[in-house]
């Protein structure tokens, strides 16, 4: 009877064993519910296999956070689904050997369904199991904060601060436990932070700098950069400084870092250029790094302008139109659909087609034009300057299209029945009426815009220039002179 019995543990536990690879496979797969399931029918409830429960219950746990942000799951059903978490975890810190994170996950469920008596009950429960748990000890910080929060939302202020007091310890003492984990630092600097912001000693703000920067030193890779420029802002850097000399072909370093200099304005404009392309460097993907160096350039320019160095500002006003050209290369879709919701569409076209002006690669130029035409149809400047481009860089279709545009737009314009012609008699070769017709009207146009005084000074020299190269074209044209120039 002995013998039997111990056949079937070991046939439920090696069935077990290959129920929890199967049920990682389908929880890999974001099939929760499957996972569970998998192991409810392998009879995990019955068992006593502390790994099966422990994966029962981090199933149980993924299912119940999909179904709350998905909105299947809410109010006190949210609630109920939480302890139902919990059980299962509890169920698994009764076993035999269960490891700390058991208690871990039993606390958290119990904090997540607003428990926080029996969740703070849980962490000391596993203590005296794992009494040099830095996870239970991290745990027991979190759950003693949100304790604090609760209790001062209630007006309990002193036991508020004997809980973040009691926090502080159990952060601590994990960092002696775990002196090889970045997390104790980063929940103590956190902390730190918490209470600064609430009026406290001003002391706190380099103490909780330096437990970021003590993480950064022990554990790299165990470092949040988000959430550290999320708690910092631009102090993050001394703690990015860090992270790069540990971990120096680490991309996010750089961007994270390159993005708090991003919000501190233009001053830093050559540590944002640095950084981001650092990050295209080792990742040439990351093409969205040219946002911020577009608008890092274009901000820099501004403030060089503002202070009179207009010489300087050029070449970041260069260097924007460039960026801003590789940037809508891949997101010109997103951008515009950005704008437009944002109803800037006619500001974002004015910007780019200015900018075209700055750059040299005609390449750039065309994007940053179609992109101005495609924001604003009406833009007959950005179509000029569009078809003018395709023109040098001889794709004459395209410059005969932009041009027949630009005149649809301003059919009075002098110069631009010139230049419309000019792609017809010098490039494409075809259509020598309409070109005809097209000189001579450039030619009546700007005689009479001259004699009836209808030119502004700024405009005078384009119309006579108008007027001598719609006169010399068409003699050529008579003559059959196709050579431009």
């Amino acid at each position: 009877m002995i013998l039997s019995s111990l056949i079937l543990l070991a046939m439920q536990s090696g069935g077990l064993e290959t129920s929890i690879a199967e049920a990682a496979a389908l929880g890999e797969k974001q099939n929760f519910q499957g996972a569970v399931q998998l192991l409810k029918d392998a009879g995990v409830e019955e068992s006593k296999d502390v790994a099966a429960w422990n994966a029962y219950g981090m199933w149980s746990m993924r299912l119940t956070e999909s179904g709350i942000a998905s909105g299947q799951i809410g109010g006190l059903d949210a609630i109920d689904s939480w302890n139902d978490v919990a059980w299962i975890f509890e169920s698994a810190a009764k076993l035999n050997d269960a490891p700390d994170h058991t208690w871990v996950n039993l606390s958290e469920a119990l904090l997540n369904a607003s428990d926080i008596k029996n969740s703070l009950r849980s962490c000391e429960d596993g203590l005296q199991v794992h009494d040099k748990s830095a996870l239970l000890l991290l745990q027991k910080g979190r759950v003693l904060m949100a304790k604090a929060r609760a209790s001062f939302e209630m007006g309990d202020e002193k036991d508020g601060k004997q809980s973040y007091a009691n926090a502080e310890q159990a952060f601590r003492k994990a960092m002696d436990v775990g002196p090889e984990f970045a997390a104790p630092c980063m929940r103590l600097a956190e902390l730190q932070w918490t209470l600064l912001a609430e009026g406290g000693d001003p002391a706190l703000r380099e103490k909780a700098i330096n437990n970021w920067k003590l993480a950064a030193e022990r554990e790299p890779s165990g470092v949040d950069g988000g959430l550290i420029t999320a708690w910092m802002g631009f102090e993050s850097i001394a703690v990015f400084d860090i992270l790069v000399e540990k971990q120096p072909d680490q991309v996010l370093h750089y961007w994270y870092r390159g993005s708090a200099y991003y919000a501190a304005g233009p001053d830093y404009w050559s540590n944002i250029r640095d950084d981001f392309q650092k990050v295209l460097e080792l990742n040439p993907g990351f093409t969205n790094a040219y946002y911020f160096l577009a608008n890092g350039a274009m901000s820099r320019g501004t403030q060089l302008s503002g202070q009179g160095d207009q010489e300087t500002a050029e070449k970041a006003y260069s260097a924007a139109g460039k960026y801003w050209a590789l940037y809508l290369k891949d997101f010109g879709g997103d951008y515009f659909n950005q704008q437009k919701a944002a109803g800037a569409l006619d500001n974002a076209a004015t910007n780019m087609n200015w900018l075209a002006g700055k750059v040299r690669n005609p390449e750039h130029m065309i994007i940053l034009l179609r992109f101005a035409t495609n924001a604003n149809p009406d833009f007959g400047d950005a179509w000029n300057n569009l078809a003018l481009i395709y023109r040098d860089t001889g794709q004459a279709e395209p410059s005969r299209d932009a041009y027949e545009k630009a005149l649809a737009l301003n059919p009075t314009d002098p110069q631009l029945m010139n230049d419309y012609a000019v792609i017809y008699h010098y490039y494409l070769k075809t259509e020598d009426d309409l070109v005809r017709d097209l000189y001579k009207k450039a030619i009546k146009r700007a005689q009479e815009m001259l004699e009836n005084g209808e030119v502004a000074e700024a405009d005078m020299d384009r119309i006579k220039t108008a007027l001598r190269d719609a006169k010399n074209n068409l003699k050529k044209l008579d003559a059959g002179d196709r050579k431009n120039g």
